[in-house]
This record gives C-alpha cells, sequence and structure tokens, in this order.
C-alpha cells in the first residue's frame, strides 16, 4: 500500500500545470485512484463522491475486484473565448517518470450538461482496466481506445439499474425491422450518444453489453475481452467469439443471438418472467432442431436425446451452438425454478457441440427426470393452494393484500379523459367538410343542393 501511495505522490507533482488551475486546490478519492483538481471546493467534493460511486458501480458490473494500477487525474477549468475550440473533455493515457496515468480534462461552459461526465469517468475507468497489466506507452504512442458500446453499454446499464426500462425503443427497432447488424454495431461510430438520434445506438449498446453478462462467465469473459482488445486490431467480431465460446464462431449465429436479445428486451412484460409451464414449452421448442442431410441437402429434424444419429453431420455443431444460445436466452426471462435445468441443458448443448459425447446419455436421462419432477411438483403446489382456498378459508385473510396492491400499481393506469373544446370540434367538422371525397361535377368548397350546414 504504501509503495502505491509513494507511486500516487509522484504522480500529483507531474501533473501537467497546463489545465489552469490551482494545484493546491485538490482532493483524493477513498480509494485513492482518483484525484480532482478544482478552484471550486463544493464541486470538488461532489466530483470526488460521485467518480468513486461511477467505479463501484462499472466494478460491480463487471463483476472485479478493486485491483486499480494507473491513477486518474481530473482537472476542472472554466471555458473561456481565449481558448482554441476542443471538445468539452479530453481523456489521455500518459506515460511518466513514475509510471503510467490517465489525464481527464475537463471545460466547463456556459452549459454543463454537455460535459457528460459520467461517460467520461466510466471510459476512464474501463482504459485503465485495459492496460494495467500492459508495459508502458513510449513517448507519443498510440494506444487502442475501448470499445464506445462496452462504455455506454456499462453506463447505461448504471442508468437502469432499476431494472426498470421502457421497452419502447427496442420495440420500434423489431417493428420496423431497422434492427442494426451486429457487424455494423461493432465498427462504426455512434450517433451524438445524447441525442434523440443517438437513443438506438444508447440502446443496442446496453442490450449487448447485458447479454454478454448474461452468457456463462460472461463478466469474466468480457474483462478479458477489454484486455486483448489492444491487439484485436479493432476486430471486435472476432475477438468476441474468442473470448465468447458459448456464442459460436459463425457469422449466422451471431446475427440470430443478437436478434434476439433485441427481440427479448422488446416485450414489455419482461420484468414478468414465464410460468413454469410457459417456459417449459418453450424449452421443449428448443431441444429439437433442424440439421442439413443428404445430396442435394434437406433438413432433417432431430431431437437432443438422438445426438449420437446427428453428432457426425456437417451441420450438427452450428445446430447445437444456436440451442446453446436460445437456451442462455430463454433462462433470462424463465420462471426461476427451471433456471437449474436450463443450465443443465446449455452445459450438455456446449459439450455436444465439442463433440463430446461421454455420459451425455445419462445426462440428459437424468436432467430430464429432474424436469417432469419439477414440472409435477408445480401442479400439485398449485392443486394444494387451490384446494386450500376452496375449503379452508372462510373469507378474505388479507395475507396478500401488499402483493397485490403491488401488483396493481405497476400496471399502467387509464388516462383520464381530456374534455374536449367545443371549438377544436368545430374546426375539425369545417376540415372533414372541406376535405371530404368529392362525388362526380362537384366543385370544392361547394355544397350540394338541400345539403345543411353544420
Amino acid at each position: 500500500m504504501s509503495g502505491r501511495f509513494h507511486l500516487f505522490l509522484a504522480l500529483l507533482l507531474l501533473t501537467p500545470a497546463c489545465f489552469g488551475v490551482d494545484l493546491r486546490h485538490r482532493s483524493v478519492s477513498s480509494t485513492g485512484q482518483f484525484v480532482i483538481y478544482c478552484d471550486d471546493r463544493e464541486l470538488r467534493s461532489r466530483v470526488v463522491s460521485f467518480v468513486e460511486e461511477m467505479k463501484r458501480e462499472t466494478l460491480q458490473a463487471l463483476r472485479e475486484s478493486d485491483d486499480w494500477k494507473f491513477p486518474i487525474v481530473l482537472a476542472f477549468e472554466p471555458e473561456s473565448g481565449a481558448q482554441p475550440p476542443a471538445p468539452p473533455v479530453v481523456t489521455t493515457l500518459v506515460s511518466t517518470v513514475a509510471g503510467p496515468k490517465i489525464d481527464v480534462a475537463v471545460r466547463v461552459g456556459e452549459d454543463p450538461k454537455r460535459v457528460y461526465l459520467q461517460r467520461h469517468v466510466i471510459h476512464a475507468i474501463v482504459l485503465e482496466m485495459t492496460f494495467r497489466e500492459r508495459a508502458p506507452l513510449k513517448g507519443g504512442e498510440r494506444y487502442a481506445e475501448p470499445p464506445w458500446w462496452v462504455v455506454e453499454g456499462i453506463l447505461q446499464r448504471i442508468r437502469n439499474r432499476t431494472g426498470m426500462r421502457d421497452p419502447d425503443v427496442f420495440k420500434s427497432i423489431v417493428n420496423t425491422d431497422k434492427l442494426p447488424s451486429l457487424d455494423r454495431l461493432l465498427k462504426q461510430p455512434p450517433m451524438q450518444l445524447d441525442t434523440a438520434a443517438g437513443a438506438v445506438d444508447r440502446a443496442c449498446s446496453l442490450a449487448l453489453v447485458e447479454a454478454l453478462l448474461r452468457l456463462p462467465g460472461g463478466p469474466a469473459n468480457l474483462c478479458r475481452f477489454l484486455r486483448a482488445w489492444p491487439d484485436a486490431n479493432g476486430d471486435a467480431l472476432t475477438l468476441l467469439t474468442k473470448q465468447f465460446p458459448v456464442l459460436g464462431n459463425s457469422e449466422q449465429s451471431l446475427a440470430k443471438w443478437w436478434t434476439l436479445q433485441i427481440a427479448a428486451l422488446g416485450k414489455s412484460e419482461e420484468w414478468l418472467g414465464l410460468r413454469p409451464e410457459e417456459s417449459d414449452a418453450e424449452l421443449t421448442a428448443l431441444l429439437s432442431f433442424d440439421i442439413a442431410i443428404g445430396k442435394p441437402p434437406r433438413n432433417q429434424r432431430f431431437a437432443l436425446g438422438e445426438f449420437d444419429k446427428f453428432i457426425k453431420l456437417p451441420g450438427a455443431r452450428p445446430a447445437l451452438r444456436l440451442a446453446q444460445v436460445k437456451i442462455v436466452t430463454l433462462s433470462t426471462k424463465t420462471h426461476i425454478i427451471l433456471r437449474p435445468i436450463l443450465s443443465e441443458y446449455e452445459e450438455i448443448c456446449g459439450q455436444l457441440s465439442d463433440d463430446k459425447t461421454k455420459g451425455i446419455a445419462e445426462r440428459i436421462a437424468d436432467v430430464e427426470r429432474q424436469r417432469r419432477s419439477v414440472l409435477q411438483r408445480v401442479g400439485q403446489i398449485t392443486d394444494y393452494l387451490n384446494w386450500y382456498e376452496a375449503t379452508q378459508t372462510p373469507g378474505p385473510t388479507g395475507q396478500f393484500d401488499k402483493y397485490l396492491r403491488a401488483v396493481e400499481s405497476l400496471e399502467p393506469k387509464p388516462r383520464p379523459a381530456i374534455p374536449v373544446d367545443p371549438r377544436v370540434a368545430d374546426y375539425l367538422d369545417a376540415l372533414e367538410q372541406e376535405f371530404a371525397p368529392l362525388r362526380p361535377n362537384m366543385i370544392p368548397g361547394s355544397q350540394p343542393e338541400g345539403s345543411a350546414k353544420r
């Protein structure tokens, strides 16, 4: 700890003075990673707690421990007309005599909202995580910035940490068939993220990061993805398939998986979850799939338990990978009592896709028995509760009143009818008459003989 503290003091002395702030006006965050330079004492104290909160949320999302190595220095100065035009925030990874550090230069103008400090703090945190295990950069050496969608996805996840998000943007993406391809999302720079035009990019980054984190070993794999990013030459798609083997290695599998993520988030009642019988019905549909056989190729449907018949076919591996991804996707909305069952099926598909068949038949038979047992118990519990309610309770007990009120509070309330202004009604009547379809030989604006005015 003392070594890190002395490194931190040395870096403070090496902080560039070009920011235009008094170097005596500084504060250090509770973990020691952040040092804030700002002449405004109140603003400085708020930023100190704010950056630590962003760090805690980011580490929690990635399930990472706080093992930072590079300090992050934020310097705030007011924007002046004498300064050349520049972005309101500039983040730079620099090497000093004492070691690497990350500088975040913030210019606060007349509209502080332009700063979007949340995004830049998360960007600095992810940048430090990406390069902490690498050799220091040489003077002037270029480096790979973290993927924008990782930073934005974490940011949007923090903003939606209550779990209640508006699914309308995902619905519109699916309904208008304007789903951006995963390849385009990973390669192209985003729209202006804090404008209406950037809503789709914000939503897609959130969907992608959340979907990756939900995969088996997702947080650890995403952290490995970030550490390997500087060597990827910007090829995020290849690196994703390498760090997330469950996604398969074909663009077709990735495209289907990506479509499923957006479609799932577009369901307005996703948070309610599926009932056990609904979960089982969807699982049953996923445990059989089409595989091409013969010449010319034709699709034949196989059940998972028939793996000995299809395991050697060329199309078996991609079909199993796709089934594995779909099972993982289903587990995010299935009833909690069936999630261990889905996890077992997912592992079986993964083993078969790697051509490992030893003991698989026994595992399939065992998980089928567990599945039938769980569904039977759920049915018995439901029957017992119905019998008890019908025969053993003289009247309402009130024990579930709080739960029922909570459910009712979450249901959308009908909007009260807005009283109609008679002047508006008269105006609409006039428009309807003016633009009504014309009968033959009728002049616009004229009325047929014998008609009555409104």
